[in-house]
């Protein structure tokens, strides 16, 4: 009563708010219940969901995992609530990530029991056990100087330590997992024959408005009506539910569309696409500076020749003519207009060239109107900009130097050479690649 009491309002102002901390820690690994538990009556057990968010579960039912008579497990409770009509789930401040957390956690609680299941376990753990402050040390020592790590006990507790973590969302032992998987393709497949960055515009995409609330006619889009671009980044930073559920929307609408693939929960399916019939691919997810997602993307094509039989294509002049048409229809650093620098500055920067259509195929002048838009957006999305924090990283000797190795290289034309090398026509060094075909139908940043 006096912690109660001591959170009242003083002369009608609102004071601070005193909190009595439990001595016992907040169990958030789910089901099965502990054994105290189990006895108590259905609906007498705490659900600490509903206590740390009562503005979320205001009746004080309802909250994640609660005693139901058709139980819900975590995971499709969670997707269940960031999909509430109201949005207010998806919104909170920090319900999200308090979920993301717990399940994070679970898993790692799920990885570590299945390799304490294991046969070897037993003889491992009494090896680890001789693991002194020293021997890490020394191994530590041994990684700088990139050299393999000497002691047994040391390696063993890495290897345990990767296959648990490899289990978890969002860690490094995953992004290895996925690097082993790359590498298997590529044996079964041959290497991948393009790399592809896909980078929505979530902030002035007039679906991603859609996805956050907004009423917009797509079939009449007027880019003057609608919210203005304080209020679409507005929309996009208070919902990061809905950026994630339009990027996620058009990296499939890209995928079934531009390039058919289409995948199912039993099969993979592929046609000719943009860039020609797709016997592979494989696609991560990362965010950028401001949260925003971008996807990496290795595209293995069918009927592409061995890495040995490319070396010997290479050196005759009708293969190497091949390629330079292939790079001319789909991969793209120059257009009209984009000659220089001063041709650059003459083009305005329509930063929310994003909030638009683009070009109605079945207009007359089609093809002008496509040059036209494609120049405004490579203006606006592709010339890049060196600058700190950004891609500026400084070298061995302390020099500022562009990790993405701006100026590009300057080319008079589409060009492939004997040993591989390869570029686009590209008059201005600080132009960005770009996919025709995603950068005009998508308007966004498409780097090849």
């Amino acid at each position: 009563m006096s912690w109660g009491l001591a959170n009242l309002w003083q002369e009608g102002k609102e004071g601070g708010y005193a909190v009595r901390h439990g001595r016992k820690p907040v169990n958030d690994f789910g089901r099965p219940l502990r054994n105290e538990e189990k006895s108590q009556p259905t609906g007498d057990r705490p659900n600490f969901f509903e206590k740390a968010f009562p503005c979320l579960f205001p009746f004080g039912k309802g909250g994640i995992e609660d005693d139901r008579p058709v139980s819900v497990d975590f995971r499709n409770h969670v997707k269940w609530a960031l999909r509430y009509h109201d949005r207010r789930f998806r919104k909170h401040e920090t319900f999200p990530f308090v979920a993301f957390g717990i399940a994070q956690r679970r898993q790692a609680l799920l990885s570590a029991r299945i390799q304490m299941r294991r046969k070897t376990f037993e003889a491992d753990a009494r090896l680890m056990s001789t693991i002194t402050a020293e021997k890490l040390q020394q191994a530590q020592r041994e990684e700088e100087h990139g050299e393999p790590i000497s002691d047994p006990a040391v390696r063993l507790l890495r290897a345990h330590i990767h296959a648990t973590a490899g289990r978890i969302m969002g860690s490094d032992s995953s992004r290895y997992r996925l690097r082993s998987q790359i590498w298997s393709t590529a044996i079964y497949l041959n290497p991948p024959s393009l790399w592809v960055t896909i980078n929505p515009c979530d902030l002035h995409d007039p679906i991603a408005q859609i996805f956050a609330g907004e009423q917009i006619n797509l079939d009449d889009f007027i880019a003057t009506a609608g919210p203005c671009k304080d209020k679409r980044a507005q929309n996009i930073a208070a919902d990061p539910y809905a950026a994630a559920k339009f990027f996620h929307f058009i990296i499939q609408t890209i995928l079934c569309t531009l390039f058919q693939v289409t995948t199912t929960g039993f099969q993979v399916k592929s046609g000719m696409g943009v860039l020609g019939r797709v016997a592979a691919y494989f696609g991560t997810v990362e965010s950028q500076g401001r949260g925003s997602l971008h996807l990496h993307l290795l595209l293995w094509l069918m009927h592409a020749p061995t890495a040995d039989e490319i070396r010997e294509l290479l050196k005759t002049e009708e293969f190497r003519q091949r390629v330079v048409a292939y790079i001319r229809a789909n991969l793209r650093a120059y257009v009209p207009g984009l000659d220089s620098l001063q041709d650059v500055k003459a083009i305005p920067n329509e930063t929310e060239i994003a909030y638009s259509r683009p070009p109605n195929p079945n207009a007359p002048d089609y093809k002008d109107q496509l040059i036209s838009f494609e120049r405004r957006v490579a203006r606006a999305k592709q010339v890049h900009t060196c600058a700190v924090r950004r891609c500026l990283v400084p070298d061995k000797e302390g020099h500022l130097k562009c990790k993405r190795k701006a100026p590009f290289q300057h080319a008079a034309e589409d060009f492939v050479t004997e040993v591989g090398k390869w570029g686009q026509k590209r008059l201005y060094e600080y132009m960005n690649g770009w996919i025709p075909a995603i950068l005009t139908d998508v308007t966004m940043t498409a780097n090849s």
